[in-house]
């Protein structure tokens, strides 16, 4: 990269609870989006705020340790599921979102001019079927 050129900077948050390949894809592809990505990691009350309390599984500390292991040191907290608080502090040039997440304001990128890009799901697998097929399987 030259001296003239931007860096791009990208955020993509999320819980990330019980990594699996579905977050790992999230992750990889978002990664390809910009030269840097901010993670914007959902705190333990958020989560259990939307979800309950039996949410998440893993602490915000080893989500966090999970995703510093797996390459990504820009880790932020996001204190809500919707990220505006961190899109007006770090005002990336893009953000990465799944296409399924419609929990997931878009209002304050558009507001601010930063690109949207939608990543699709991984079918097959998520974070709540992992815990269904490990309670299900407890039961029997």
């Amino acid at each position: 990269m030259k001296d003239t050129e931007k860096m791009k900077l990208g955020y993509c948050c999320g819980v990330f609870d019980l990594g699996h390949i579905g977050h790992m894809r999230v992750l990889k592809n978002s990664k390809r989006q910009c030269d840097c990505i901010i993670i914007g990691l959902v705190t333990d009350d958020a989560v259990k705020k939307q979800k309950g309390d039996s949410r998440p599984i893993l602490t915000y500390k080893e989500r966090k340790k999970w995703l510093y292991e797996m390459g990504y040191h820009n880790i932020v907290k996001q204190e809500t599921f919707d990220p505006s608080d961190n899109l007006i502090k770090f005002r990336p040039n893009v953000f990465i979102k799944g296409k399924d997440q419609t929990h997931i304001s878009e209002k304050t990128a558009k507001d601010l001019d930063i690109e949207i890009i939608y990543l699709k799901r991984t079918n097959g697998i998520s974070t709540s079927d992992i815990i269904k097929r490990i309670r299900n399987d407890s039961i029997k």
